[in-house]
């Protein structure tokens, strides 16, 4: 197919970063949304998807899945409709283009279809919010709702303004989403209403966030101070060993880690590596840190726990004919069952000496739980997020879902 050469177009409407948009009318008659950029074109369906697109053969894909959860309804079946982590990722593909598009509309001034778009959008956000399978879905978009809010605002009130209602939208100002409902009752005319409308929006437009479906995630040590971003949150918190604790978890995605290489890291004393890669510490004294002669029965369920997850390992090795992992399980079995045979007398009788290790999980535990309630007090979503993906015991692990994988900077 031979490519349209656009450069007499472009020639003839120069890039002005304050004017690069117009309204234009297609081959068919038909009005489009034209953006210059720098070098070149956007174009956008001023009606319909901004692409022009039929995905599944529907008007847009928000309109494919509430067909979805109407079929539902009708088979009462609602209350186990979701969206999986694909369709939100179609969602919020398919929100970028509407967002770009009624960013556009505003610096139009077309206010009727900038209403419409904004309006699509918080429906396109309680939609997710309320039928996403996994809860960083549910939160994702969230974090746009009061910028859209504001403008979906905006365009209600300068639409009834254009029709000279101004106790109508004087009401939508009272409202307090745009922040103008204390200086209402200084403003006596539509003009002076309006001059403040345009104002909030610019602000609006200058605040806004790109609208988009994953952002950076960071967990970055700086000095005396961690500096953590997370879906375009940012917090700054001072330094703990707690989340020393995160970050090694953070940045080793559904690792074990005993509790005695974590504190390892933490006092900066060297780990031995044992057979089958199981990890004790050495202290001043000599003695190994590792899980001492006393087991309670929490103590008792995590090794359990963790002889089931080897002995399955096993089997999937040994069907696999992998002798390698074969092996690192039965030397980490052969570990465990040691420090148990160590911490459990004749009868399976307690054996009454100290324990290390019960020490260690309950302080790396108790450090790990303060600072995602940190984090959780800065960065709600995260919090969440943290809540109920990092597991702690003898062995802590940070275990993302799989269909929602966070690409965490260090």
């Amino acid at each position: 197919m031979k490519a349209e050469d656009l450069r007499s177009f472009l020639e003839n409407w120069p890039y002005d970063a304050k004017n690069n948009f117009r309204i234009a009318r297609g081959e068919d008659g038909r009005e489009i949304i034209l953006v210059r950029q720098p070098m070149g074109l956007e174009q956008y369906e001023v009606d319909g998807r901004p692409d022009g697109q039929r995905p599944y053969g529907m008007d847009s894909t928000l309109g494919f899945q509430l067909s979805r959860l109407a079929a539902a309804k009708n088979a009462d079946a609602e209350n186990v409709f979701k969206l999986s982590a694909e369709n939100c990722a179609e969602l919020f593909a398919e929100g970028i283009l509407y967002y770009h598009r009624f960013v556009t509309l505003f610096r139009l001034k077309e206010w009727v279809r900038a209403e419409r778009d904004t309006a699509r959008t918080l429906r396109l956000i309680d939609f997710v919010k309320q039928h996403a399978d996994h809860e960083e879905d549910r939160a994702q978009l969230e974090q746009w709702r009061p910028d859209i809010a504001r403008m979906n605002a905006v365009a209600r009130a300068m639409i009834l303004l254009e029709k000279n209602e101004y106790n109508e939208a004087r009401k939508i100002t009272s409202e307090g989403v745009l922040g103008v409902d204390r200086m209402n009752e200084h403003l006596e005319s539509c003009p002076q209403l309006a001059a403040v409308l345009l104002r909030k929006l610019d602000e609006s437009l200058a605040v806004c966030p790109t609208f988009r479906a994953r952002d950076e995630s960071a967990f970055r040590r700086q000095g005396d101070y961690w500096t953590i971003t997370y879906q375009q949150q940012v917090a700054r918190l001072k330094a703990t060993r707690g989340l020393h604790c995160l970050a090694c978890l953070l940045s080793h995605p559904r690792r074990e880690f005993h509790v005695g290489e974590l504190v390892a890291q933490l006092i900066g004393k060297p780990s031995i590596p044992a057979a089958g890669g199981h990890t004790s510490v050495v202290w001043q004294s000599g003695r190994r840190y590792d899980a001492g002669p006393i087991l309670d029965p929490r103590a008792k369920a995590e090794y359990k726990r963790r002889i089931d997850d080897l002995r399955r390992d096993l089997e999937e090795a040994e069907k696999f004919n992998d002798p390698d992992r074969a092996a690192r399980s039965k030397n980490e079995m052969n570990i465990i069952a040691e420090q148990l045979a160590s911490a459990v007398g004749l009868g399976g009788r307690d054996r009454k000496s100290a324990s290390e290790a019960e020490r260690a999980r309950s302080a790396v535990t108790k450090r790990i739980k303060k600072s995602i309630n940190k984090i959780a007090e800065a960065i709600p979503a995260l919090g969440r997020h943290l809540s109920a993906r990092i597991k702690t015991g003898y062995f802590c692990s940070y275990n993302p879902h799989p269909d929602r994988p966070v690409a965490w900077k260090f």
